[in-house]
């Protein structure tokens, strides 16, 4: 969207373009062999006379003007305060992580210095032992913050209380959901829905206004059925699979709820359309015509709505996954960097110090909201600053303060809209072993509870458990270990948050997509 660029951003990209590395830059990227340059793991930042050099993957390529300018800008910011820090930045086009490149990576081990990984590889990049322990690293001190991450985030960064990883993005799944048909409806739109019995009784009073009007939508073909399925499931305490990974547990009294509740919103409250919805983007054209009064998803479909579809943008709230009796626990994801092993001291605090910068800090890289206004106001198509960033921290925390002010500033959507959800963080569970296969047999189960009136639910998931044990049993490794997960359904490029918008809206992202 973003296509042009101020002169003082093409002077800037110019400029920190030099520290940019069009080819791939191997981590062992070599500082002084003298001890003090080195370093020392003291748990203190780094010297910021310091010199050394480090390498990092998955920055913006030619395929993204806007992020490629961003983070040419950053760069040349960030040497301002570590003027002899040189970092080797291996862009890349399309997608940041494919499986099987990665896959490659690990056994070759020519990982960068710090390497980018989602929150569902951890097994698999521990496993490689290439991730290095950076508990002595940090600290509030090292990134600030720290201490103030929330548990889902944390429970990621480490195993067995020790540090191996530092958050880049994180999402969490909600309530999407259109505030002005809450109101025709006669619905309190700052108080969504919380619970799944209030998720049915409010879509069958949005349903009875008519017009062609559903109340909820959800899917069910394309992996994006069995993908609700399990963040429905997840919501009510269910599990996909048994704790060791090697059986499917979805054959449960949770799995039939998700399942039923669904049949009755379809054939009972006729609160869900008899259109099924079977790829992912087929469900935002009717959101974003005021079709639907309710769908989850995480911020980004909101962004998605306003930015590509050009939907009204004050009319979607964002409301926490409903639950049982409550708020529920979320399908949730996310990308994190790992630290290559056998690295300096100062090298590892270097890497810290640019990912905290980078993706950390209110007011700079991905939370730059400033300058991400100074763009839209120059843009000609609808740009959503005020959606829900990536949050790492607690509603409390400095941190969310600052960047709630900063948004407050910037933004040029209702905050307000989104407080349900922000205020209101939910326990995030990753995806299953073997994701993609699991959603894509559940698919048959979301498709026929939604389009078969006699869909009988205890058979569907006696088929799909049967299916998925087939799958799950020779992918469980004798570790215990999860399996690295298949790839994407679509291809998915997965660039790092930014503060802007690319320059052409790409496909959905692996994180937050199947």
């Amino acid at each position: 969207m973003m296509l042009n660029r101020s002169s003082r951003m093409a002077a800037l990209a110019l400029a920190a373009g030099l520290l940019l590395s069009t080819a791939a830059c191997s981590s062992d990227s070599s500082g002084s062999s003298n001890d003090a340059a080195a370093g020392v793991a003291d748990g203190k930042p780094l010297d910021p006379n310091a010199t050394v050099t480090i390498s990092i993957d998955c920055a913006p390529g030619a395929d993204q003007a806007a992020g490629k300018a961003n983070y040419a800008d950053d760069l040349a910011l960030f040497k301002t305060k570590y003027p002899n820090v040189t970092i080797n930045a291996k862009p890349y086009v399309g997608q940041c992580e494919v499986p099987a490149q990665q896959t490659a990576q690990y056994k070759a081990h020519d990982e960068t210095g710090a390497f980018h990984a989602y929150f569902t590889d951890r097994d698999a990049t521990l496993n490689s032992g290439d991730a290095q322990d950076i508990t002595k690293y940090v600290n509030d001190e090292t990134l600030p913050g720290f201490s103030s991450m929330l548990p889902s985030v944390k429970d990621n960064m480490t195993v067995d209380g020790k540090v191996y990883a530092l958050p880049i993005n994180y999402y969490t799944t909600g309530l999407v959901y259109n505030r002005d048909l809450f109101k025709q409806a006669g619905l309190d739109p700052d108080k969504p829905p919380t619970t799944w019995d209030e998720v049915q009784a409010a879509a069958k009073k949005i349903a009875a206004l008519g017009n062609g009007i559903s109340g909820y939508e959800d899917y069910s073909g394309g992996n994006t059925g069995g993908w609700h399925f399990t963040s429905e499931l997840y919501s009510l305490g269910g599990k996909m699979v048994t704790d060791d990974g090697k059986k499917a547990a979805f054959n449960s009294a949770e799995g039939k709820q998700v399942l039923k509740r669904l049949h009755d919103m379809r054939f009972t409250d006729q609160s869900i359309s008899a259109t099924p919805v079977t790829q992912w983007a087929d469900a935002f054209p009717p959101l974003a015509t005021g079709k639907v009064g309710m769908f989850l998803g995480a911020p980004d479909v909101v962004k998605h709505l306003i930015e590509v579809l050009g939907a009204d943008a004050k009319a979607y709230g964002l409301g926490p996954m409903p639950g049982a009796t409550g708020p529920g626990n979320s399908l949730g994801g996310g990308d994190l960097y790992y630290i290559k092993k056998g690295q300096t001291p100062n090298q590892i605090k270097a890497e810290i110090a640019w990912i905290n910068f980078q993706y950390q800090t209110p007011d700079a890289g991905q939370f730059n909201f400033s300058r991400a206004k100074t763009l839209a106001d120059s843009s000609k198509d609808p740009v959503a600053i005020a959606v829900p960033q990536p949050y790492f921290w607690s509603a409390e925390s400095p941190q969310i303060k600052a960047i709630t002010e900063s948004l407050k500033t910037n933004g040029n959507l209702p905050l307000s809209n989104y407080d349900p959800y922000i205020k209101n963080p939910t326990k995030s569970i990753t995806e299953p072993p073997a994701a993609q296969q699991l959603y894509k047999i559940l698919d048959t189960a979301m498709s026929a509870a939604m389009t078969d009136a006699n869909a009988n639910i205890d058979s569907l998931l006696a088929t799909a458990e049967t299916q998925a044990n087939q799958i799950l049993a020779p992918q469980s490794p004798a570790t215990g270990a999860a399996p690295p997960p298949a790839p994407p359904a679509r291809g998915a490029p997965r660039a790092p948050p930014r503060p802007a918008p690319p320059a052409a809206p790409g496909p959905p992202t692996r994180s937050r997509h199947p």
